[in-house]
């Protein structure tokens, strides 16, 4: 069987067939002791020694991470006759085969792909590790049970193991594409600025089916690198000229921005960009939202947004003198219509007559007329009129209130977020087992997650390893413990809540409840 002689290079494991090969050749395997499906990628180094030595620093930290959308990294084994990492199985497939099989990917989805690997350069930056390769070929999905896909973020610092200069051809050209500006002039020196040029890069691919500056085989590196440096990036065009969203229009906008000084890599403002659009995609779904072709071609009164000035309104000229002798005819073609208007307002009198001697027997409230009545009947804060627009502003009034009020209660309900590790075991000669973490939150806020990072501490003070903990759908007055992993260092721990992002109700409306 051709997989045997593999073997003896991954000890541990029983290698089942190649997934994939490009920079590193990827097998599919199973781990012996636990049965476990795994991915191990196994390459040819091709990096300076510092180079090396960072990652085997970072090797560390990814080897301790588990986030819901990065790929868990079991083994790193760079002083093996033939290095590799091992990581678990993802049984999807990678965005790239989802693009070559459909073309493009609808708005939907590509709005859900950007915030879950959002949610993953949260984490890998937080630990100041930059990807340096996001493409579509290193974000996996699989298919959940109720058929959405999930997508993972995978092979993050390995980028650097196998660096080429920019003079190189052949198959690592899929790469430049995703390059940020600054990676051609010093590719070992670059920030997570660049990883979000790359991520626009992949919203605009999954939108359009294409990236914004193509490098074919009659493209001369140089004429790429001068359109990558200097170009702005075409309008992005979605099959059968679907409407875009305009915040992902304007977020992709801006995640290619040349300058990585001026480059949006806010994740919480993206994130607000990605939920915006979501927003008016499901708006110009169920039509409630116009089109900007619909909007221009509109000839409705368009309704004054807030705070700003009503136009004056447009007096009509005189009509022709010819319009008079139109307006002496009509009353006699509208006699039977005033006839008819007659005899329904009479019937209206009779009826209100009617009414208001059967409600003769009940008393009025004191000190009460019925228009007040009416008045009163209305919602507390609620302006009675029948002016859209000044309507359509209290509405927004009401909304952007009620929104701060929910801003106040998460930021509240955060800050009284606890969490505190405890029950672990000190070894004779240092390590840390069966450390346990609570986290208690006892707001009435539900939190969609809540990283906790955890420290080991070393005898002498310094910081032996610090990981991360999340703990997911935390509803109010939570109280969860979760056992934390294991250190091989370290004789003092302690944990403290990272952050935390909030179960945000569907929509915010002004009966929103304010403690």
């Amino acid at each position: 069987m051709p997989t045997v002689s593999f073997n003896q290079h991954f000890p541990g494991y029983d290698v089942l067939g190649e997934i994939n090969r490009s920079n590193a050749r990827v097998l599919k395997a199973r781990h012996i002791a636990t049965g476990d499906l795994v991915a191990i990628k196994h390459f040819s180094l091709n990096t300076d020694a510092d180079t090396l030595r960072r990652f085997e620093r970072e090797s560390v930290i990814m080897t301790q991470m588990e986030h819901p959308n990065i790929v868990r990294v079991r083994e790193v084994r760079l002083d093996a006759e033939l290095p590799y990492i091992v990581m678990d199985y993802v049984d999807g497939g990678s965005v790239r085969k989802l693009i070559t099989e459909q073309g493009s990917l609808s708005v939907e989805m590509t709005i859900r792909l950007g915030l879950q690997v959002l949610s993953a350069f949260r984490v890998i930056h937080s630990q100041g590790i930059v990807h340096r390769d996001v493409k579509p070929e290193n974000i996996l999905y699989h298919k959940l049970a109720s058929g959405e896909l999930h997508f993972l973020l995978t092979d993050f610092g390995v980028a650097r193991l196998h660096q080429q200069p920019v003079t190189m051809t052949g198959q690592s050209l899929m790469t430049y594409e995703y390059a940020a500006p600054e990676q051609f002039d010093n590719p070992r020196h670059v920030d997570e600025a660049a990883d979000y040029y790359a991520f626009g890069v992949v919203l605009y691919e999954c939108l359009t089916g294409q990236v914004p500056f193509p490098m074919r085989g009659e493209t001369g590196m140089a004429t790429f690198m001068n359109a990558v440096l200097t170009l702005l990036p075409p309008e992005p065009v979605l099959p059968a000229n679907q409407p875009l969203p305009t915040s992902l229009d304007t977020l992709i906008r801006q995640l290619l921005i040349k300058n990585p000084t001026e480059r949006i890599h806010n994740p919480d403002l993206i994130k607000l960009a990605l939920k915006q659009a979501e927003v008016e995609q499901l708006h110009q779904e169920t039509g409630q939202l116009a089109t900007p072709q619909a909007s221009r071609n509109q000839t409705s009164r368009p309704v004054a947004p807030v705070g700003a000035t009503r136009p004056a309104p447009v007096v009509q000229p005189p009509r022709p003198a010819t319009a008079n002798v139109a307006v002496t005819t009509r009353p006699r073609r509208r006699i039977w219509p005033m006839v008819v208007l007659t005899g329904v307002v009479l019937l209206a009198g009779v009826a209100a007559a009617y009414w208001l001697s059967s409600k003769s027997d009940r008393p009025e409230p004191v000190g009460q007329t019925p228009t007040e009545s009416v008045a009163t009947a209305a919602k507390p804060n609620e302006i009675v009129t029948d002016d859209p627009a000044r309507e359509a502003e209290e509405a927004q009034r009401r909304a952007d209130l009620a929104r701060q009020r929910y801003m106040e209660q998460v930021a509240e309900a955060e800050k009284q977020l606890e969490a505190t590790a405890f029950g672990g075991r000190t070894g004779l000669f240092g390590g840390v087992k069966g450390l346990s973490v609570r986290l208690v939150n006892p707001s009435v806020v539900t939190f969609k997650q809540v990283a906790v990072q955890v420290e080991y501490v070393k005898e002498n003070g310094d910081l032996f390893k610090s990981t991360i903990m999340y703990f997911n759908k935390i509803g109010p007055d939570a109280d969860v413990v979760r056992k934390a992993p294991d250190s091989q260092r370290g004789t003092t721990f302690n944990a403290r809540v990272l952050r935390a992002d909030a179960v945000r109700p569907d929509s915010i409306s002004t009966t929103f409840h304010n403690p």
